[in-house]
C-alpha cells in the first residue's frame, strides 16, 4: 500500500475505524460489504460515493446515492476535496485531513510517478 495522500477523519459514523487513509484510488464508500470502505449507516447507499485522485487533485463523486453526498453542507455530484472540508454521507461525517494542497500534490506526484 502506498503512503496516504490524505485521510478522512471520522467524526460521526457507523464506520469501524477512526481514520480512513486515502492512498488506493478510486476508493468507493458505501454500505455494501464489498465497498472499499463499508459504512454501517442505513442512510448510506450500497455504493454511495467514490473518492479519486486525478489531475493533481482529490475529488469526490456521488454514485447516484438516494440521499446524496454533501461537501461542507452543500449537495454535490462531483467536487474537489481540500484539507478541512467536511464530507457527509447519510448520518456519517468525515473531515478531510492532509497537508496544504501544494504539499498534497507533491506527495501524490511522488507516489504515482
Amino acid at each position: 500500500m502506498l503512503d496516504p495522500i490524505a485521510k478522512l477523519i471520522v467524526t460521526e459514523s457507523g464506520a469501524a475505524c477512526h481514520e480512513i487513509p486515502l492512498c488506493d484510488f478510486p476508493l468507493r464508500l458505501g454500505r455494501s460489504p464489498s465497498a472499499d470502505v463499508c459504512i454501517d449507516d442505513r442512510w448510506v447507499s450500497r455504493y454511495h460515493c467514490e473518492i479519486d485522485y486525478e489531475k493533481n487533485a482529490l475529488t469526490v463523486r456521488d454514485l447516484g446515492s438516494k440521499h446524496g453526498t454533501y461537501l461542507n453542507g452543500q449537495p454535490v455530484k462531483q467536487a474537489r476535496l481540500r484539507p478541512g472540508d467536511e464530507l457527509s454521507l447519510g448520518l456519517s461525517r468525515f473531515i478531510v485531513q492532509g497537508q496544504s494542497e501544494s504539499d498534497l500534490i507533491q506527495v501524490a506526484e511522488r507516489a504515482y510517478a
